[in-house]
């Protein structure tokens, strides 16, 4: 509701929207696979979403197999992580007046690959992993709830760079990457957990062998690193936020002038 009563639209080109011709389907989905920073927020959207899959499959194994606890470990940890990257989203608004969509969102990336690698200092511990699963979660909470602004603004880049504006395409290409995403990484996730001897149980009192717990736990230490890794180095290479101001007067230029 707020966002509804709040958000105005500052795109205008009623002047000239009868005179635009219909753009073909292969100059759109051209214009959008040539769109670098498309792909670059589909797998940052992708990184968030992996993550979440990887910590809701493996974690209740992890505390139950591992810690000893699934009911209320597991409770504890998931909640206390849900809460704070709320939190961390309701600060974002508040650090954007310092900082910019891209770095506020990779110094959070940089927060979450080390607050999960301290875990491993004593992955044993459920309070060790509790303290560092929030600290995590705050790292998260940039990139969870900027990617969508950011995916916007590739919109404003799409426009600039092929003159065509690509809403639809954008967003809807984006949600199908990263629905795939999921999935393929839960169909790994669950190749692995086969392949090393899981036994699943309905009545939840299967033993599990050695070689299941060791995947179990490799999975919870290594899986959620790896990710965010990736979302570093595509961080590292965006530059959007940089010709950004250069995009959007070059494009109130051209709305001046009846141009798209």
């Amino acid at each position: 509701v707020i966002c509804f009563v709040r958000c105005k639209e500052t795109v205008n080109f009623e002047s000239t929207a009868q005179e635009q011709p219909k753009v073909p389907a292969s100059r759109a989905i051209k214009a959008l696979l040539g769109n670098p920073y498309f792909w670059a927020t589909l797998i940052l959207w992708t990184v968030t979403c992996v993550h979440t899959t990887i910590i809701g499959t493996d974690l209740p194994y992890y505390c139950k197999y591992v810690l000893g606890n699934d009911e209320w470990y597991y409770s504890v940890i998931y909640t206390s992580e849900i809460v704070a990257l709320i939190v961390g989203a309701l600060l974002c608004p508040m650090l954007l007046q310092k900082f910019n969509k891209r770095n506020l969102s990779l110094a959070g990336c940089i927060v979450v690959v080390i607050a999960h690698a301290l875990i491993m200092v004593n992955p044993m511990s459920f309070r060790w992993i509790l303290v560092m699963t929030i600290i995590r979660s705050l790292g998260q909470a940039p990139l969870t709830s900027l990617v969508f602004g950011m995916m916007g603004d590739v919109v404003e880049y799409g426009q600039w760079k092929s003159h065509l504006r690509q809403e639809s395409l954008i967003f809807g290409g984006g949600s199908l990457g990263f629905k795939i995403g999921t999935g393929i990484t839960s169909a790994v996730m669950t190749a692995m957990l086969e392949g090393a001897g899981f036994l699943s149980s309905t009545a939840g009192g299967a033993v599990q062998p050695d070689s299941a717990v060791s995947m179990i736990t490799s999975i919870f230490k290594f899986g959620p690193i790896l990710v965010w890794i990736v979302a570093i180095i595509v961080l590292v290479f965006y530059k959007l936020d940089k010709i950004y101001p250069k995009i959007m007067a070059d494009l109130a230029r051209r709305e001046a002038q009846g141009e798209v």
